[in-house]
């Protein structure tokens, strides 16, 4: 049975990286370009906000004994084969798996425009991630 307080932990630190995020919606991309700050803010807190998606999968499959996880991507592999989630948001969250490694590992190609985008647009995953763990775990 998933321990419904390390989730909860965990939706916290996610829920208080995306608030930070926000502070930015508002802000152009040229704004966004032209301030270092911001785009470490913004990274870092994407960076955080994944890592809290892949923890939080991978403690439902262990804990619900769904499956062996060895990598960031297996947890989602594993929801979608147990009928959790769709094929559609596997292919979302690996690829949110990759800009993760992207922003933790090639510090100085990262695509700020990408960055700006996925800030602006791709909130909107990670609530839907929030809303999927509550309604099914908590």
């Amino acid at each position: 049975m998933v321990k419904a307080e390390v989730l909860r932990k965990r939706l916290e630190q996610m829920n208080a990286s995306l608030n930070k995020i926000k502070r930015y919606k508002d802000i152009s991309l040229d704004e966004f370009i032209s301030d270092d700050i911001i785009q470490d803010v913004v990274e870092y807190n994407l960076f955080i906000a994944i890592n809290m998606m892949a923890d939080i999968a991978t403690h439902i499959v262990i804990d619900e004994q769904l499956g062996s996880v060895n990598s960031m991507g297996d947890a989602f592999e594993i929801l979608c084969q147990k009928g959790y989630i769709s094929k559609e948001e596997v292919s979302l969250y690996k690829n949110m798996i990759g800009f993760r490694n992207i922003l933790s590992h090639e510090y100085v190609k990262i695509n700020k425009e990408l960055v700006y985008s996925v800030a602006k647009n791709n909130i909107v995953d990670f609530q839907k991630f929030i809303l999927f763990v509550h309604e099914n775990f908590m």
